[in-house]
């Protein structure tokens, strides 16, 4: 799989009690380790996500899916897609993630497809491993 582009990230520890309540269910913190599992446990939940037509919009956007993963004894490699709304657009770019579970994060993302339900967007991760 042919990855475009690098992944630029930063993480914080504060929590975001703004955000959609998430489920029961057990939700690891993203914003304090990215991998393919701890993305892969927070299929179908929603995030606010800062950005757009000015850094107080905020566009919810759900994780879909986690795929390709690629794994060895150095590195992850893997991508997550995202959807959104048909009628917010965001341009490819670094945006501002909050989820109640799950923390506040920094993720750059860019627009995949957009279709009659709504846009999609992907991240693309290449992870060395300790």
């Amino acid at each position: 799989m042919a990855f475009s582009g690098w992944i630029s990230v930063s993480m914080t520890a504060r929590s975001a009690p703004k955000t959609p309540a998430s489920g029961s269910k057990f939700l690891p913190p993203l914003g304090e380790t990215f991998s393919y599992d701890n993305f892969k446990a927070h299929i179908g939940e929603t995030f606010y996500v800062y950005g757009g037509k000015g850094l107080r919009n905020v566009v919810n956007l759900k994780l879909i899916a986690v795929e390709n993963l690629r794994r060895d004894k150095n590195a992850e490699q893997f991508a997550v897609r995202f959807s959104g709304p048909a009628e917010e657009p965001l341009p490819g770019g670094v945006y501002h993630f909050q989820h109640s579970a799950s923390g506040e994060f920094d993720l750059l993302i860019a627009p995949a497809m957009s279709d009659g339900k709504g846009r999609y967007y992907r991240a693309d991760f290449n992870l060395l491993l300790p």
